[in-house]
């Protein structure tokens, strides 16, 4: 009896030691420029669940007026010019993008425009209830074309996209330790409809974090752009170079080289101790793959839970087509060579195999790289879900409103402890100029082809309203106005925007920094399938997280999809239907 009491004292006392130390360093560590920059380009910091704690939260421009998933109004399309507040101050008329009144921290600001001047009003950005703004410059100026911040904490996407244009983004990280308050001036700003009134117009999403009460904050100032350019230049470098802190050397190199016969399965790595997967590379053994792409099956087994499952295209970030690009996590080479760069930790056991779904026999080679890792009580698996919504119906031609056809389709919804970091989309747009029953690559763009007038919903921890609602899907992609010139960057990609203003493919693609998602309990991803015209849609969205062991998803493997024949060129699927009428 008195050895079990005296287990039990001692449980409770290391219990207690540990949830003190805990809350202490919580409490000595200071979130400031410098610490988040720092974090931005630590990749072991993604697979552990964050200390301090914090939520993302989400502002933007969407439309107001749609206030519940059982009312009309759901899809309102309204996503301009939609502020938190209208003020009236000593510089005149001031448009309240974000009025936040805890402490935390701005991760991501992105923002376009239409209307002559577009952009060129004056951003003021106020700290801990301040009344002199730390920013006051043009919005344009200070988010996507910040010469003092620069590439690519600073960037406007597509670099091939006329400016006025582009998607203007900015990540350079904004802490605030009581409040933080952003606003708009601009003359050129009208009441009523924006179209209508010929008024500027300005959509906005803005991420940032809220942290707890008692977590120490250094304030962001006038002077903390020039005070860490040190650390911005090395930041910015580190990133256009695909480098990352604190990287450990490789332990062990396992290469492969198999032949899949259909409906086989091959195991290319396995590895029976702690550790962390730091790089994949692989590469299908074909000239110019592409159904191969989709029809080749990636598995991942964590500490014998199976957390990764996807075509291997869609994992890398490729789509079903080689088209080279290079972000943070994904690589694919002109010469067909596929790189994932995302750690994956596990405790005791990993297991990588491949299987081919498709009707032919496929080789793929390639190398698996193992790191060191120190499994912690914070440390969580990686994870991917694919699933395709095949020839989806999207309905009647649409007005600002809506219409027949509009819907919230589900990218991921998830159970348990986590962070959400990121995702790809490939679709394949099937759809004809109204009143039309051909169209050719001379007939040119039409406005009605776009597909991604939808909006990202994002429901945290139980949330009834999303606390991210968003205001387009190109916009959550970082870029705007439909725009189908490719770009890369560390956090965004279009390898293919084909699908855009014309029928065709497009894959775009958005990895999280310090904007990624934690959720305590649960996550749920919806995105509005938004198509302007009458069309059929495959529509593939790839997901990636990182979660406590034993958490689980909604996404179960879709053989049915990945056998669906993959799609490219739309003027042969025309000439081939009219052959079969």
């Amino acid at each position: 009896m008195k050895n079990k009491m005296k287990r039990i004292i001692v449980t409770f006392f290391g219990v207690l030691f540990i949830l003190v130390n805990n809350t202490q360093a919580q409490n000595t560590k200071t979130v400031s420029v410098k610490s988040l920059l720092k974090e931005m380009t630590d990749r072991e910091k993604l697979t552990r669940f964050p200390e301090p704690s914090y939520l993302t939260k989400h502002v933007s421009s969407y439309d107001r007026s749609s206030t519940s998933p059982t009312e009309k109004n759901w899809f309102h399309n309204w996503d301009m010019n939609q502020w938190e507040a209208i003020e009236q101050t000593n510089n005149g008329k001031e448009y309240v993008l974000m009025d936040e009144k805890s402490p935390g921290a701005i991760t991501r600001f992105w923002m376009t425009g239409a209307g002559e001047n577009r952009g060129q009003g004056i951003l003021r950005i106020y700290i801990d209830g301040s009344e002199i703004p730390v920013v006051s410059q043009t919005i344009r100026s200070f988010v996507g074309e910040n010469k003092e911040v620069g590439l690519p904490l600073s960037s406007s996407v597509s670099p091939e996209t006329i400016a006025d244009e582009r998607g203007h983004n900015l990540y350079l990280p904004i802490p605030y330790a009581k409040s933080c308050k952003i606003t708009y001036q601009s003359d050129l700003i009208k009441d009523g409809n924006p179209w209508e009134t010929k008024s500027e117009i300005l959509y906005y999403n803005i991420d940032y974090r809220e942290y707890s009460e008692g977590v120490k904050i250094k304030s962001f100032t006038k002077n903390s752009i020039t005070q860490n350019k040190s650390i911005i230049r090395a930041t910015n470098q580190m990133l256009l170079d695909g480098k990352f802190s604190q990287e450990r050397k490789v332990k062990d190199l396992v290469d492969f080289q198999v032949k899949l016969a259909p409906g086989e399965e091959v195991v290319i790595a396995r590895k029976e101790v702690g550790a962390a997967i730091q790089e994949l590379n692989m590469r299908v053994q074909e000239e110019n793959p592409t159904q191969s792409l989709r029809s080749i099956i990636i598995k991942c087994t964590f500490d014998n839970q199976q957390t990764v499952w996807a075509p291997i295209g869609d994992f890398f970030g490729a789509g079903y087509r080689i088209d080279a690009y290079e972000t943070r996590f994904n690589k694919v080479s002109e010469t067909g060579d596929l790189t994932s760069k995302w750690l994956m930790p596990f405790k005791k056991s990993a297991k990588i195999s491949l299987e081919n779904v498709g009707e032919t026999s496929v080789g793929v080679n390639g190398a698996v790289s193992f790191a060191p890792y120190h499994w912690d009580q914070r440390s969580m698996h990686f994870y991917t879900s694919w699933h395709q919504y095949t020839k989806v119906d999207t309905g009647s031609p649409k007005d600002m409103l809506g219409g027949k056809g509009v819907r919230d389709v589900n990218y991921v919804t998830l159970k348990g402890k986590g962070v959400y970091v990121g995702d790809v989309l490939t679709l394949f747009n099937d759809n004809l100029p109204p009143g039309k029953t051909t169209w050719s690559k001379e007939d040119g763009s039409f406005t009605m082809s776009w597909w991604g007038e939808g909006d990202e919903k994002i429901y945290i921890d139980g949330e009834e309203f999303p606390s991210h609602f968003g205001t387009g899907t190109e916009d959550y992609y970082n870029y705007a106005w439909c725009k189908p010139e490719t770009f890369a960057h560390p956090f965004m990609a279009q390898p293919s925007g084909e699908g855009n203003l014309t029928p065709g493919y497009t894959v775009n693609t958005r990895l999280r920094s310090l904007d990624v998602l934690p959720f305590n309990t649960s996550l749920r991803f919806d995105m509005e399938l938004w198509h302007w015209n009458k069309a059929s849609v495959n529509y593939a969205p790839t997901t990636f997280y990182y979660m406590m062991p034993g958490g689980e998803s909604n996404i179960a493997p879709d053989y049915a999809g990945v056998r669906e024949p993959v799609l490219l060129d739309f003027e042969k699927i025309l000439e081939e239907r009219r052959n079969h009428k």
